[in-house]
């Protein structure tokens, strides 16, 4: 072998030591910041769910730090099933692409071709896949449709249950097929029962044939949902709350759509879903050509792009490396797929306290993957203001506001928490100190629209209909988008002029 041979070699070992020793140490500090993360959040008594991150294929960080259930008390470990609310979207997405890869459909067939009794005539499948369609909201459908022939019973309602509503009503579209982008629930339910259609088989069923099982995400299962403990799902998570009070736990797990399949109501682990996203960057679930095409920003009729795909977000440009993300919140439960598919790094957040700590979680998680350090999570103002009234009262808690709202390195305070914490004062018939919080919010915030709203909806509450009706015109005059608030004025105007 010659000298320059031999230098060769030795410097690509060389090179090959430092690099592997560079990677070992980066990853080595990154598992030590996590660590230091997630223990400043246990001693503050804040949970962080499950966390899984990993990076060219491989798994750097796996965590559980929180409750799996309050009644019974229970902890949650990495083998936790979590609701995963709207990161349900890409399995829905795939299974339309499988049924297209199949050859029994097409992305820009009608949807009446299929579902005979759907009742609009131009909406195409693409349109469902891209919240393109117009679709209105089905939840408001059923709070204002639906009838309970048993006031005592706590209904369960399902896909069938919804459209059978939903056909019945014929709601209007919110707007013609493909003119907007708006984030459409109604359009991934009605994908799911056109699989259903299509495939001659229940949407569970498909999905654990066509998708789960092929890729051995063994523990991920389209939930028949039931309130009470299931003996059949022994790791299924709890969705749970803290009370106003800032005290006491409270169940948030159940609502009467639980069981609409399409746009949510499956459950997962972090290591299922560390498969499933290896599984599109390797491309063994479906080949390129689809993938591609599902990860293509949707257009609206004047050719503005969407930033969806088919169940993803997109967080690239064209001819950037892949990156698709999609996030979910339902009941208790809030949770993200971060999938940088080129590059195979990726992170997993799955959380059940209804999302107290989420973006704090979020915005680590990212922090540290970047190689940053972590950053102590702000205070809540409006978790002490509602203490406050609870313990002593609401001039307190304002007394209190005023002490600390410069304080934003220390606290977070924000128009949002506020409006938030009056809404969950009005659930508490507080109606008072609700009015006390968002009068406080149009002092603060008098150039917002929204507050003056709120504000309207406790006065009502009160019973001071004039003044009510005046904030209502008020948060129209400032904003004229909001319509809410010009159907509630004119329904008040109208019922002021009965009287």
């Amino acid at each position: 072998m010659t000298f320059l041979k031999q230098l060769v070699l030795v410097c690509l070992v060389s090179a090959c030591f430092f690099s592997c020793k560079t990677d070992t140490e980066t990853s080595i500090n990154q598992t030590a910041s996590f660590n230091t993360f997630i223990d400043a959040m246990k001693a503050e008594g804040l949970s962080t769910g499950n966390i899984l991150v990993y990076e060219n294929g491989e798994v750097v960080f796996k965590s559980s730090n929180g409750l799996r259930s309050i009644s019974p008390v229970d902890s949650l470990d990495v083998n936790s099933q979590f609701r995963l609310a709207s990161v349900s979207k890409q399995f829905t997405g795939m299974a339309i692409m499988k049924l297209k890869e199949a050859g029994q459909l097409d992305y820009d067939q009608k949807v009446n071709t299929i579902l005979t009794d759907f009742p609009y005539d131009h909406i195409t499948i693409r349109q469902l896949l891209h919240h393109t369609s117009g679709l209105t909201d089905y939840e408001r459908v059923i709070a204002n449709n639906f009838v309970k022939e048993d006031t005592t019973k706590q209904y369960i309602l399902g896909n069938d249950e919804i459209l059978d509503v939903f056909y019945h009503v014929n709601p209007e579209l919110d707007f013609q097929p493909g003119d907007k982008w708006e984030y459409s629930n109604t359009g991934y339910l009605v994908l799911a029962s056109i699989v259903e259609k299509i495939s001659g088989q229940h949407f569970r069923t498909f999905l654990k044939e066509q998708i789960t099982d092929p890729i051995g995400m063994n523990n991920t299962v389209l939930y028949q949902y039931q309130i009470a403990p299931d003996q059949k799902m022994p790791h299924r998570v709890f969705g749970y709350g803290l009370a106003l009070n800032q005290k006491d736990f409270i169940l948030n797990d159940y609502n009467i759509v639980n069981d609409v399949r399409g746009d949510g109501g499956i459950y997962s682990t972090l290591e299922d879903l560390y498969k499933w996203n290896m599984a599109l960057a390797n491309q063994t679930i479906i080949s390129k050509a689809y993938l591609d095409e599902a990860w293509t920003s949707g257009k609206t009729n004047d050719g503005e792009n969407t930033g969806y795909g088919f169940g993803w977000f997109l967080d690239y440009n064209p001819g950037e490396p892949k990156v698709v993300s999609h996030s979910g919140g339902w009941v208790g439960f809030a949770t993200f797929l971060h999938n940088e598919v080129d590059a195979k790094n990726g992170f997993v957040i799955l959380t059940n306290d209804s999302g107290e700590n989420f973006g704090t979680i979020y915005d680590n998680v990212k922090r540290i993957t970047a190689g940053e350090n972590y950053q102590a999570p702000r205070k809540s103002v409006y978790k002490e203001m509602a203490k406050r009234i609870y313990d002593n009262d609401v001039k307190d808690a304002i007394r209190f506001y005023h002490e600390v709202k410069t304080d934003t390195i220390a606290y977070d305070v924000s128009e949002g928490d506020n409006n938030r914490l009056g809404y969950l004062l009005l659930n508490e018939n507080k109606v008072d100190d609700a009015l006390a919080v968002f009068k406080l919010n149009t002092v603060e915030f008098p150039k917002s629209a929204n507050v003056y709203d709120s504000y309207a909806d406790a006065l009502l509450i009160q019973g001071d209909s004039i003044n009510a009706l005046k904030n209502f015109e008020k948060c129209y005059e400032m904003d004229n988008t909001l319509m809410y608030a010009k159907e509630k004025a004119d329904a008040l105007e109208k019922a002021l002029s009965k009287s």
